[in-house]
């Protein structure tokens, strides 16, 4: 039988299910949160965060509220990835959860800066002749209303962590404390989760931190790999694994199919 010793020692799981892992542990019984069309891991962290501590979370997605899908599937817009729901929703109900406000919310990035700042607009150029073009985002006000937020990446490179994006579609610490508390924001990004580590947000300065790096990854890994000077502190914790009963929830009932080991 596997075990969370044997679990520590062989590795045996992928940066996305130790993403979703993480993720799943962060949030309360009894919180509303909600994520975007393409979050399958975020998705996973909710729905295993429901089985393993957080019975009565509640979850408001794309078009939908409280699902109980079958599988995970990479887009929550495909209907099939529902199972079932408690209701379903219009684009009006769906953007009135950013006016009531939420406990979390879940983001991701083109570029992600050195402040949490997200960009999914475009890359070089200018808003009206970009050099690459984004899908934007349909309602960036979950950014500033929701309690906190978490970027999730499935990518850790130069080319998205960036020391300022091009475009802040949803804001973060924007350029620091003087510029955040200027703009009267009160929220903003908890964790930034991707395939390498966990960052934090230091309290003096806002800007993104190291807190811990995954299994098998050093923190020379991580700073290679950022295209802006992380703050790092003297001691660098590695994420706690998964254990074997996070493994098998995940794996046996959350996502059976095996997204997230692809």
């Amino acid at each position: 039988m596997m075990t969370s010793s044997t679990i520590r020692n062989s590795q045996d799981y992928t940066p996305a299910e130790m993403q979703a892992v993480f993720l799943s542990r962060d949030l309360t019984d009894g919180e509303l949160g909600a994520a975007g069309a393409s979050a399958a891991i975020p998705m996973a962290a909710m729905l295993l965060a429901r089985l393993k501590h957080a019975p009565n979370l509640s979850i408001a997605g794309e078009m939908f509220v409280n699902p109980y899908p079958k599988q995970l599937w990479s887009s929550m817009l495909d209907d099939r990835a529902l199972g079932a729901c408690e209701a379903a929703e219009t684009f009006l109900e769906l953007f009135a959860h950013s006016h009531r406000g939420l406990d979390f919310f879940f983001h991701n990035g083109m570029q992600i800066d050195q402040y949490g700042n997200i960009n999914l607009h475009h890359i070089g150029g200018t808003i009206d002749a970009p050099i690459m073009r984004g899908p934007g985002a349909a309602n960036i006000s979950y950014a500033v209303t929701s309690r906190r937020f978490y970027i999730c990446t499935s990518v850790h490179t130069k080319r998205t962590f960036v020391p300022k994006v091009d475009f802040i579609t949803s804001p973060g610490y924007l350029q620091g404390p003087e510029s955040y508390h200027a703009a009267g924001l009160k929220y903003g990004p908890k964790y930034c989760v991707t395939p390498l580590a966990i960052m934090d947000f230091a309290p003096q300065t806002l800007r993104m931190r190291l807190k811990s790096v995954h299994e098998g990854v050093s923190v020379d890994d991580v700073i290679r790999q950022t295209g802006f000077d992380l703050q790092i502190p003297e001691h660098v914790d590695i994420t706690e694994p998964p254990t074997a009963d996070e493994l098998r929830l995940l794996r046996d009932v959350v996502d059976p199919k095996g997204l997230l080991l692809s």
